[in-house]
């Protein structure tokens, strides 16, 4: 099998990268930097390989974290509870091998993201696997159920979910991906807000027809241009935007308010953007990025890339944190969704009337600029 060893920096690079393409999610920067310390301070290293590396009669699964916004009324219920698991996610996916009788020959990433990116390769790296060059939706989602996987008609089932407190299920069956994700969602905010989910078990042969594949190497890359440009005091906007192929920038302009909530296992609000010439932009986010309108019109929406990056630094922004402060520069690029998000069956699991019912027939971002 061919593998790439990524040294330290490249993973570093990797993060910087995946969190400006995640469209605002796709889990903590500061979590996969602890992550990223805990495997190389051992000696260890991540290894990724491209789905054609592989048998085709290889299995694998995606492994990732569910979670989100809870309340304070969530955070109660785990209030003085013991830690009991310090490796859920490699205990939820030994969970799934024994339940299936097998053993997988790497993880992929559910998403693209800071963090979420990072966890097949922890996970690969502590089980002497590796992870696949590749993720199941080429930008962050806020569900699970949100899936290429779900697109290539391939089951989220069997799958492990296991909380850090002790916590072990594995769900056989579900009606539909959407109650197999209110499943994990629930089973997260009873958790603390995040627990491990091993997932979607499957051959290469079927993978190939759901992976996004190589972007991976899309993030180390973009994330290196990025970091060097800083370096060199170099202009971060033209080298992302010479990074990420087919991207195009789709607004510049200053942050003039900023609203987030958490509740029911996400964090929701709404973003408001001002141009020099008084054009606003309005960012409907659910985790990440999905929705905005450009003075009153719909504008950029998911399934599209969304990219949202400090206009000095060229360092991706999040919700999540306090990136979104009054009068900051920002600028947005934009790219269409893989190809695979396009078809019918794409836009009706991850198309903006997913989120909204009176957004009408999806337009791609490059028929609005």
């Amino acid at each position: 099998m061919i593998t790439r060893k990524l040294s330290k920096q490249e993973a570093y690079d990797l993060v910087i990268g995946a969190k400006i393409l995640a469209c605002g999610g796709g889990g903590s920067e500061e979590r996969s930097i602890e992550n990223i310390k805990k495997i190389y301070d051992k000696g260890e290293n991540f290894t990724i390989a491209n789905l054609s590396d592989l048998k085709d009669n290889d299995s694998i699964c995606i492994i990732g974290m569910v979670g989100g916004g809870i309340t304070e009324e969530d955070r109660k219920l785990v209030e003085n509870r013991e830690i009991t698991i310090s490796e859920p996610m490699v205990t939820a996916v030994k969970e799934l091998e024994s339940f299936l009788n097998l053993e997988f020959s790497g993880f992929v990433a559910t998403e693209l993201g800071p963090n979420n990116s990072v966890v097949p390769m922890m996970v690969a790296a502590k089980m002497g696997k590796v992870a696949i060059n590749g993720d199941c939706c080429g930008r962050s989602k806020p569900m699970i159920s949100i899936s290429t996987t779900r697109v290539a008609n391939i089951p989220m089932t069997p799958f492990a979910i296991v909380s850090q407190y002790g916590d072990i299920q594995i769900v056989g069956a579900e009606v539909d991906d959407m109650r197999g994700e209110l499943i994990a969602r629930n089973a997260s905010k009873l958790s603390g807000g995040s627990v491990s989910v091993a997932r979607c078990p499957m051959r290469i042969e079927d993978a190939k027809k759901a992976v996004i594949p190589h972007t991976y190497s899309l993030a180390i890359n973009l994330g290196k241009n990025v970091r060097e440009a800083n370096e060199k005091g170099d202009d971060t906007i033209s080298i992302i935007q010479d990074s990420i192929p087919d991207s195009r920038i789709a607004f510049k302009g200053v942050v003039r308010t900023f609203f987030r909530r958490e509740e029911g296992g996400f964090t929701s609000g709404e973003i408001v953007l001002e141009s020099e010439k008084g054009k606003k932009v309005k960012i409907w986010y659910q985790n990440e990025y999905l929705l905005s309108w450009l003075n009153e019109k719909k504008y950029i929406t998911c399934p599209d890339g969304f990219y949202i990056v400090d206009s000095t630094t060229g360092y991706g922004l999040t919700p999540w944190e306090e990136d979104f402060s009054k009068g900051r520069e920002i600028t947005i690029f934009t790219r269409d969704a893989p190809e695979i998000w396009k078809s019918e069956k794409g836009l009706d699991v991850f198309g903006p009337e997913v989120f909204d019912k009176n957004w009408g027939p999806y337009r791609d971002a490059s028929s609005l600029l």
